[in-house]
């Protein structure tokens, strides 16, 4: 999937907020619509996407109630910083952004219930990944069994009941995703991470998605993991002292992310991301 990025004949640039956009929304929700849409393209970029399926949402600065999410329709290589929806958690469309399209039932009903159910999250991340799934189908509960599993933190899950798109779908999504996990297994059905911005949320999902791997790739998926691959409590808890002691100034996955928000500057994809004084100098001293 990555090689779309690469090859591709036509660049959509993922900032495409007009000056009469910024005024409209302002700074924050400006910023916000950026890294989300960056978000979508890098899903895109790992092979995570699945047509035009899967939502990322993130809640728009200052409302609580109001998120952003993916016009139905779109490629995740079409969405833009000014094309997301703005819709609220009742499912009515504040702003259409610059398409008509509309935006899916399945992804409202599943993103504004959790939105709703965990003000502590600012971005929610669905996915229908290969990996995902094969282990969303096979696997009762995830071991240790590598060290991306540091990351995940508490794994929770969700048994599929067919599509959720009703009212009474959402209070037992919400009850399967209490705080404080980040990381939900939907059974059946696909992967979904949580975080207090779009870049923790997207690193998480990385971690996970690392770990569906591992399964495949060792075979865990047909066969049980032996007692003595199974990673313990006490060498995950050492082993995440230890990521936290490598991470500079920045909240979590903002590393991650900015080095692969730079990746899609690089190629002409120009994200507007908000970089950090490190990635601005870093990227002024390589300018052509």
């Amino acid at each position: 999937m990555a090689r779309f990025l690469t090859n591709a004949q036509r660049i959509i640039k993922i900032d495409d907020i007009t000056p009469e956009q910024e005024e409209k929304w302002g700074e924050e929700e400006c910023k916000t619509r950026r890294i989300l849409a960056t978000a979508y393209r890098l899903t895109h970029y790992f092979g995570w996407d699945d047509i035009i399926y899967g939502h990322i949402t993130a809640r728009v600065p200052g409302h609580e109630n109001q998120i952003l999410i993916n016009p139905y329709g779109l490629h995740y290589t079409e969405i833009t910083a000014g094309n997301l929806l703005k819709i609220d958690t009742s499912g009515n469309i504040i702003d259409h952004g610059s398409t008509k399209f509309p935006f899916q039932p399945i992804g409202y009903t599943i993103h504004s219930a959790l939105h709703t159910s965990r003000p502590d999250l600012g971005c929610v991340l669905h996915i229908h990944s290969r990996a995902g799934i094969a282990l969303s189908a096979a696997i009762t509960k995830i071991q240790a069994v590598c060290q991306a599993n540091v990351e995940l933190g508490q794994i929770s899950y969700h048994d599929y009941r067919g599509q959720i798109f009703k009212d009474e779908d959402r209070e037992p999504l919400s009850r399967d995703f209490p705080a404080p996990s980040k990381t939900l297994i939907m059974r059946n059905h696909g992967l979904l991470t949580g975080g207090k911005t779009v870049e923790e949320a997207f690193t998480i999902m990385y971690f996970l998605h690392q770990t569906c791997q591992c399964y495949v790739d060792t075979g865990y998926l047909h066969s049980p993991v032996p007692h003595g691959k199974v990673l313990s409590r006490e060498v995950l808890e050492s082993s995440l002292e230890g990521s936290a002691e490598c991470r500079y100034d920045t909240e979590y996955g903002v590393q991650e992310f900015e080095a692969l928000a730079r990746l899609l500057d690089y190629q002409g994809f120009q994200t507007g991301y908000p970089y950090s004084e490190l990635s601005k100098s870093f990227l002024d001293s390589h300018k052509d």
